[in-house]
């Protein structure tokens, strides 16, 4: 399969024309990683996006400190390190391959001008990171346990001395969570309605 067959089975990419997705195809970069390799580095900016071809790779955050986790594993088709080429941000994560792993590797992909003209990109992008924020609400909720007592409106969270701190603050003093932002189902449906199908 070359590398045109497969971006177009790849979520993000996959709406996109014939034409554009060639154009994609031919900055493509071909990537091969032994079990262990560090694709990415925590606290490093580069901007490129990566898809995965074969294999499997980490997600870890605080890779080799006191405290390290496992985010979440990826798989055949999965795509990478958007965050920090859409805010030209330094990485949040540190990803490392599981076993030997190919992929591909886009440098001069501009997200941010993909998305101008292509506004599923964007919705695509919002459902990755509601996953996201869902899997770590979970994993937060595990580390906090308990019952959190939460205000009804503006979600501030009262603590045992009897104090109010927003949600953020809470679980950062109570855990080593980290925030990114994305858009829930209803929010979208609410605030961006002419993306819905």
């Amino acid at each position: 399969m070359n590398h045109l067959e497969i971006l177009a089975q790849v979520p993000l990419f996959a709406p996109m024309k014939k034409r554009e997705l060639k154009n994609i195809a031919e900055t493509a970069e071909e990537l091969l990683y032994d079990p262990g390799e560090i694709i990415i580095r925590e606290g490093e900016r580069d901007g490129r996006l990566f898809v995965l071809l074969d294999g499997e790779v980490e997600v870890i955050k605080g890779l080799g400190q006191p405290g390290e986790r496992l985010l979440r594993r990826l798989g055949l088709g999965a795509y990478f390190g958007e965050m920090a080429v859409l805010g030209d941000a330094v990485r949040t994560a540190s990803v490392r391959a599981v076993g030997p792993a190919r992929m591909l590797s886009l440098r001069d992909f501009n997200l941010r001008q993909a998305m101008e003209r292509h506004p599923y990109i964007a919705i695509e992008l919002l459902n990755v990171m509601s996953r996201r924020m869902q899997q770590m609400e979970q994993r937060m909720l595990k580390a906090l346990g308990g019952l959190v007592p939460i205000c009804a409106s503006c979600k501030s969270i009262r603590q045992p001395d009897g104090s109010w701190v927003a949600v953020e603050s809470y679980v950062k003093q109570h855990s080593d969570a980290d925030f990114s932002h994305g858009i829930c189902p209803e929010c979208k449906k609410r605030l961006y309605p002419q993306y819905e199908d």
